[in-house]
């Protein structure tokens, strides 16, 4: 019997390709608006899913890949189960008996409360991330991992870490792994735990401390918490988020001579934002905090001189993970938001180029670093943001002012008269101390 030899297929010629390509571009975007249609396309809202960090972010972000892992523990179903973290769950579950036996409850009850709501909880991830675990053993697990986290928490906050025999450091780490995109938990679980202890405040309370010791920003406000214990959070991080944007934002006219200056200025709304802090310092621009927590708190009035108003900004080794934690939530595809942490981090970017700007917001207190050199605080930013998108319309107000203040005619007036008046003032206090002293 002859052998049947196998032409090979002519290549499609580069038309047909790019027909085909396109075609299939064009099946999914019929099928995706056929899906809409029937409602079985999730519309975006302001409660995302407990879900993985978006692969596009993971890709523009190589070098912080460890800022979206877990470094010791691994909370709810995406990082479960790996060796990685085995010893973390013989803590979990000591700090789970704790909160059962402190709080006064019973472990079958708690877990059967858990288990009720196991519909629910489950509704909280996307469907791939659970469809391996039976309700029993999602139940269990969230069960104890939420009871861990109530139990860590508090006696974090108290300071009672001897009493969790645990080292210090082991607590520490911890705390990072708790606001990960992939390790949330429900904060609907939280609440069912709490809710079922003899005195749910004492176990609340350290939550809403834990947020605003974890803040960023507005260091030295850190007592001021503006966050709803009783809102329908998705989980920590969310919360955390909320935090940071909420607040008064403060707003302060400038004065009729700066409102002349500003009319006599030509706005240049280009993609460059504006110049670095140095630079704005040099045009006679001087950086305040506000007193707020609000990112979005950011403002620029003029007086006789320009004065730019923004919220203080602690950096450390815990930042990089959780601001780029948010901006992953603010990625997710079913969250509704308008991309606020993100912006922020992009104007910062914009404010510091080199070290010197980072100096220079050390020395007006704006900005205090643990981190280390004063070059690794900018190479953060600039590592941070690269490669995102912001808003940009917002902070647009308030980089059209600082165009029309650096390019107004009157500005260098300004200046100059500032430093005179300055001169002037030491003047008269040598020559007030001179008479005094004759």
């Amino acid at each position: 019997m002859d052998s049947i030899i196998e032409m090979p297929a002519e290549p499609l010629d580069f038309m047909e390709e790019k027909m085909k390509e396109f075609y299939s571009a064009l099946y999914e975007v019929q099928n995706q608006e056929q899906q809409q249609a029937q409602g079985s396309t999730p519309p975006q809202t302001t409660k995302p899913l407990i879900q993985r960090v978006s692969p596009l972010l993971l890709d523009k972000k190589a070098d912080f890949q460890k800022c979206f892992e877990p470094r010791l523990v691994a909370f709810g179903p995406l990082h479960h189960g790996n060796p990685k973290f085995q010893r973390a769950e013989q803590y979990k579950l000591k700090f789970a008996a704790r909160f059962v036996h402190v709080s006064g409850t019973n472990c079958d009850d708690l877990f059967k409360k858990v288990k009720a709501q196991i519909d629910d909880l489950r509704k909280c991830y996307t469907p791939e991330d659970v469809e391996a675990y039976d309700d029993d053993k999602l139940a269990w697990m969230l069960f104890v991992d939420g009871s861990a986290v109530l139990c860590a928490v508090r006696y974090v906050m108290e300071g009672k870490f001897d009493e969790l025999n645990t080292r210090t450091y082991l607590l520490v780490f911890a705390q990072l792994d708790l606001f990960l995109l992939e390790n949330q938990l429900p904060y609907k679980l939280l609440k069912i735990l709490i809710g079922s202890a003899k005195d749910p405040q004492i176990w609340e309370q350290p939550i809403t401390d834990f947020i605003a010791q974890n803040l960023m920003t507005n260091t030295e406000y850190r007592e001021r918490k503006h966050v709803d214990d009783d809102k329908d959070y998705a989980h920590l991080l969310e919360r955390l988020r909320d935090e940071l944007l909420t607040g008064e934002e403060m707003r302060i006219d400038s004065s009729v001579m700066g409102r002349m200056l500003l009319s006599s200025g030509v706005s240049r709304k280009h993609r460059k934002m504006f110049r670095s802090i140095k630079e704005l310092k040099e045009s006679g621009i001087h950086v305040k905090p506000s007193t707020t927590n609000n990112l979005k708190d950011i403002s620029f009035y003029c007086n006789f001189l320009g004065t730019l108003m923004m919220p203080r900004l602690l950096v450390d080794d815990s930042t990089a993970s959780k601001f780029l934690n948010l901006v992953a939530l603010e990625m997710c595809q079913d969250f509704k938001n308008d991309s606020e942490v993100t912006s922020y981090l992009c104007f910062m970017d914009a404010l510091i180029e080199s070290a010197d700007d980072v100096k220079e917001l050390r020395d007006t207190g704006m900005l205090h670093n643990y981190l280390g050199k004063n070059e690794e605080v900018a190479e953060l930013f600039k590592n941070m943001s690269g490669g995102l998108v912001p808003d940009q319309t917002r902070y647009i107000e308030v980089i059209d002012d600082i165009h029309k203040y650096c390019n107004s005619p009157w500005r260098g007036v300004a200046t100059k008269a500032n430093k005179a008046g300055r001169w002037i003032g030491k003047f008269a206090i040598c020559i007030s101390r001179s008479i005094f002293h004759m």
